[in-house]
């Protein structure tokens, strides 16, 4: 007689799974409580090797920079947040470019992190030049995508029209269609994927999982605000750089044109810009091949050029 005493049982119905959270290619999602606040956060890479902290858009996720995550993993330590009021991080009280820029010291303390560059996409480049500005012993480099201090009108308001134009969709294939019609550069946009940007209510509804809509609405027919309140001041703070920076704009961006583009690196002393092709104001998603690639060896210069000097 055989011995099956250490075979599974067989059954026709599969072991039940506890609930999981999205996790990224080649990283790890993870939660924290900073400050009583809850943070959710991707990782790649590990503790010790140099730091990138990669900062969202307006309305995004940590999950925009799951392609660049898993690139740098081999040679990085990754962390991207999702900011205060996204994704599946708690709000702050202040929610302006200084007050998210002052939850940054914390979460990099946190991870052990003393030095690092930024990666900063729209308003995540807004902050990133923020903080930079007032932390400059702390960054080694800072790559902003599709950001500067002259931002275009039309292209900022068709993104506060999309931002409140949906308090909720009925399912997520609703919601693909029209982030669709709103995302021209992206050759499908998958229902299952947006998990990462919607939430599920009891109702059954799915609604994003930030708080500029319900602000936006809030406000009736000013919901538009001054949008030049944002970036006040932002000119001063890029002037004062002193590390190297890379610009990145979308070939096709509304949001930050080509002259805007320029304008920036030019006040930024030494920086340096380059155009992604295919691509407009997300021009991470759009085109992350190029984008990922151009960061990729700007970074690999800045650190490898200091470890040779190091040496």
């Amino acid at each position: 007689m055989s011995d099956t005493s250490h075979q599974p049982l067989a059954t026709s119905h599969p072991l039940p799974r506890a609930p999981r959270h999205d996790v990224p290619i080649g990283g790890r999602s993870g939660f924290t409580l900073i400050d009583g606040r809850q943070v959710h956060y991707l990782e790649w890479g590990r503790s010790g090797a140099p730091a990138v902290l990669c900062l969202h858009g307006g309305g995004q996720t940590a999950y925009m920079y799951e392609e660049l995550g898993g690139r740098l993993a081999a040679s990085y330590h990754v962390l991207a947040p999702d900011l205060p009021d996204h994704g599946d991080s708690d709000p702050t009280e202040e929610a302006d470019r200084h007050g998210l820029a002052a939850t940054l010291p914390a979460l990099l303390a946190h991870f052990g992190i003393e030095r690092c560059a930024l990666v900063g996409a729209s308003l995540g480049g807004i902050v990133s030049i923020t903080y930079a500005a007032a932390h400059a012993e702390q960054v080694e480099a800072v790559a902003l995508i599709d950001v500067g201090h002259r931002l275009e009108d039309e292209g900022v308001r068709k993104i506060i029209e999309f931002m409140s134009a949906h308090e909720s969709f009925a399912s997520l294939e609703e919601a693909s269609v029209e982030v669709g019609k709103y995302l021209p550069f992206r050759k499908e946009v998958r229902p299952e994927r947006l998990r990462r940007n919607l939430r599920q209510r009891d109702d059954g509804r799915w609604e994003w999982k930030h708080g500029y809509g319900r602000s936006l609405r809030q406000r009736g027919d000013d919901r538009a605000g001054n949008w030049r309140k944002v970036v006040e001041g932002l000119d001063d703070d890029a002037k004062s750089l002193r590390c190297p920076v890379l610009v990145l704009r979308g070939a096709s961006s509304d949001v930050l044109s080509q002259q805007g583009a320029e304008d920036v690196t030019a006040l930024i002393p030494g920086a340096r810009m380059a155009v992604i092709a295919n691509a407009g104001h997300l021009a991470a998603g759009d085109n992350p091949a190029s984008t990922v690639g151009l960061i990729h060896s700007f970074l690999d210069e800045i650190f490898v050029g200091h470890a040779a000097r190091d040496r």
